[in-house]
Formats: C-alpha cells, structure tokens, sequence
C-alpha cells in the first residue's frame, strides 16, 4: 500500500507549484495593468489647446464638448447653446432693422411735414399768413411737379427711343473720319481756353455720296 501513496503526495507538490506559478502570474498581470493606466493619466502641464488658447479660453471651448476617439463631438448643452445664440442672433439683427426702418419713417414723416408747411406757406414763428398765398404757393409747386414728370418721361422715352435703334456699321473710313474730326475739335477747344480766340472755322465740304 505504500507504493501506491507515494505517487500521490508528489502529484499534490506539483498542484501547489502551479498554483504558486498561476497566482504569480495574476500579480504580474495586475502590476502590468496598473503601470499601464499610471502611463494613461493625466500629467501635469499645458495640453495643445491651452497652449494655443490659454487655460481660460481652452476651458471655455471644451466646455460642453467630448473628446473620444481622437475626434471633438458637441454634447447637447453645447449645441443648445449654440442654437439659443443663433436665435439672439437673429432676433437682434430683426430688432435693429426694424429700428432702422421706423427711424426712417420718422425722419421721412418728418420731411413730408416740414416740406408740406413750407408749400403751404407756414412759419413757425408767424401763424397769421393770408390763406391766398398758401393756394398760390401750391399751384407753383404743382406747375413745377408737372414740368419735371414731362421732362423725366420725355428722357425715359428718348432712352427707350435710343435703346431701340439698332447699331449701324458704318465701315472703318467712317470711323476713322469720326475719330480724326473729334480729336480736331479737341485741339481747338484746347486753343480757345488757352488764347481765348475761335480757329477760323474751314469752309464746309460736300461729303462724296455713296
């Protein structure tokens, strides 16, 4: 019997040297685990923002913003905010039209006032004006609204008129003719400015008939 006990005992050493060897083997991989996270953390010093931005402008821009993966992804407070700085936005630069509009009016009402008492002949400082000169005043006004709406159609339809002819070719001699005979009246009005006397004036000459 004491043959076959012996055999045991050295299968029970054996079981407890690997059990030593495995339980090595666990404090090794969790001193492995720890350096590695110590070597991950977080290290006194500056990080790229900062050191472009400064610590109070980089702590602004991270704030609301997650950093995974090597990538930036807003969170929702960061958009939120964004999206309320947008509508302010909007409404300020609404709010500062309307402002403008309104003064325009203002000032436009203002005009149409100042402009309607001068036609009507009132002053500020004399109210008793004869109602005859008023009527007077504003039919001078209404002649002279009535001369300028014929001369501005009359240019309005000399532009049509002009805009509507087409362009005729009239060959290079033609034109060279018009360029030689403009730059002559140059020279000559060049020469009264200077002299204070007209050119004689050449005898007209009968253009060839084509």
């Amino acid at each position: 019997m004491s043959l076959f006990n012996k055999p045991k005992r050295k299968i029970q050493a054996r079981r407890k040297m690997s059990d030593e060897e495995t339980e090595d083997d666990n404090v090794a991989t969790i001193g492995d685990i720890k350096e590695l996270q110590r070597s991950r953390g977080k290290k006194n010093g500056l990080t790229e923002i900062e050191c472009a931005l400064g610590k109070q402008k980089a702590a602004h821009l991270l704030d609301g913003i997650q950093i995974a993966g090597g990538s930036m992804a807003m969170t929702e407070k960061q958009k939120a905010r964004l999206e309320a700085a947008d509508i302010e936005a909007g409404i300020r630069e609404q709010f500062e039209k309307e402002t403008l509009l309104r003064d325009e009016h203002e000032e436009l009402r203002k005009y149409i006032d100042n402009g309607l008492a001068k036609l009507k002949g009132e002053d500020l400082n004399s109210q008793d004006d004869d109602s005859n000169q008023g009527d007077d005043v504003l039919a001078r006004a209404a002649s002279k609204l009535k001369s300028y709406r014929s001369e501005t159609a009359t240019e309005l339809l000399s532009e049509h008129m002009l805009a509507g002819i087409p362009e005729v070719d009239l060959g290079i001699n033609a034109r060279i003719t018009n360029i030689l005979e403009t730059e002559k009246k140059k020279k000559e009005l060049i020469e009264y400015q200077l002299t204070g006397k007209r050119p004689a004036q050449d005898p007209p000459t009968k253009k060839p008939r084509r």
